[in-house]
């Protein structure tokens, strides 16, 4: 299979010299695919995590698919809505909301995933009355890929534990609260079926201590997101034939939070050499994208493979590195790679989640384009920043 060329035949190289590099493509005949596993395998109500990637035509193409929406932040419920989504399928799960954060989910008329019971008594105060609440719990037990990742325990910022549950709980059914949901976070980028069958006995022992506590019925189960994809070559995919053990385990809806998954493996990253340095035993392969666009192995040492859209003489072992002026720029180290030249395009796969949703202006750098396609067809979905966009939201104060 030529990875150069995308999940349809559609040639990436075609799509670079049309649309300019550094160039983000995703491919939505790869990330319906993705869907519809993750819904089959697990029976689930599928609510697309938009931190992975907000792209909007993605967002609008998962919503006619039929998902729902997980957002984090006021500017995620925003998107959403923007997208086509219904309020009612939007889960707004947000930490630490000031009230104006709160107040915007009121307004919307999303459905609150609340963080804390702290959370809760300060959306009563500000007028809320849901029909539906949700409460995040902390299982005490959760994976992430990387120490820095913590989703669970006392090192974790991220929900309540059993008894304090237990106290949001009470005060919601207080105020009137008719219908609940009990939420948790499951991990990052886990690929053992297991870990995920854990989790479910967990949150649904909980919910039978909170149900019993309180006098309510819980009616949904988020189980959240955090199933993985494989980055290095040799890791085995997510066995989904083992997480159909999860259909009928709940005595109500399930409910999950997959984002990298639909779409990390659907994004490529398309960058041209600019440069080839050798300096004392290194080799230097600069290309046109940095860590403004790709921070992730720079902020947790996340690999990304890296393909060569060219027949070079031979391999190398080389450090590929952008053009920002910072050392850690360096997407990859020590990485064996065809020789390349001046001009040549590489490949950067698993681009599709946390890739576009961490970049940045840093050293002026602008964002490269977004191209959609699908079946044969292909259109840009985010423009090209431009040197306007630094200065688009400045003003000099006139005094100055």
């Amino acid at each position: 299979m030529d990875p150069c060329v995308a999940n349809r035949g559609v040639s990436l190289i075609d799509l670079a010299n049309r649309y300019g590099t550094p160039l983000i493509v995703y491919d939505l005949n790869l990330i319906e695919e993705n869907y519809r596993s993750i819904k089959d395998s697990t029976g689930a109500r599928v609510l697309y995590s938009i931190k992975a990637n907000p792209n909007l035509a993605i967002l609008a193409f998962l919503r006619k698919l039929g998902s729902g929406a997980d957002a984090a932040s006021p500017g995620e419920v925003f998107l959403a809505l923007k997208a086509g989504f219904k309020p009612s399928e939007v889960l707004y799960t947000g930490a630490y909301l000031s009230n104006d954060d709160i107040k915007y989910g009121i307004d919307s008329g999303v459905i609150f995933n609340f963080d804390s019971r702290r959370a809760f008594e300060r959306a009563a105060a500000l007028g809320y009355k849901p029909r539906l609440v949700f409460f995040r719990v902390d299982l005490g037990y959760g994976r992430g890929f990387t120490p820095g990742v913590t989703l669970a325990g006392e090192e974790s910022k991220f929900g309540m534990f059993l008894n304090d549950a237990v106290e949001a709980y009470g005060l919601a059914k207080s105020l009137g609260v008719e219908e609940f949901g009990v939420h948790a976070m499951m991990g990052s980028n886990v690929l053992d079926p297991d870990y995920f069958l854990k989790i479910a006995e967990l949150l649904r022992e909980h919910a039978k201590v909170i149900e019993e506590k309180v006098g309510i019925k819980i009616r949904y189960f988020d189980m959240g997101g955090g199933f993985g994809i494989p980055y290095k070559p040799g890791e085995k995919p997510l066995d989904l034939g083992r997480l159909s053990r999860l259909k009928n385990l709940f005595p109500g809806e399930l409910w999950v939070e997959p984002g990298r998954f639909i779409v990390g493996n659907a994004g490529y990253l398309i960058t041209r050499v600019t440069e080839v340095k050798r300096k004392g035993s290194r080799t230097y392969v600069g290309v046109d994208v940095g860590m403004n666009v790709l921070i992730r192995p720079m902020l947790y040492g996340a690999y990304h493979h890296i393909v060569a859209c060219s027949e070079g003489e031979g391999t190398e072992v080389v450090d590929v590195v952008g053009p920002i002026c910072e050392n850690t720029d360096k997407l990859a180290i020590n990485r064996e790679l065809p020789r390349v030249k001046e001009g040549d395009l590489l490949v950067i796969l698993n681009a599709g989640a946390y890739v576009y949703s961490m970049s940045s202006n840093y050293n002026g750098r602008l964002r490269p384009a977004e191209v959609v396609i699908y079946n044969n067809e292909h259109s840009i979905s985010r423009l090209r920043e431009t040197l306007d966009s630094l200065t688009m939201l400045q003003v000099i104060p006139s005094f100055i």
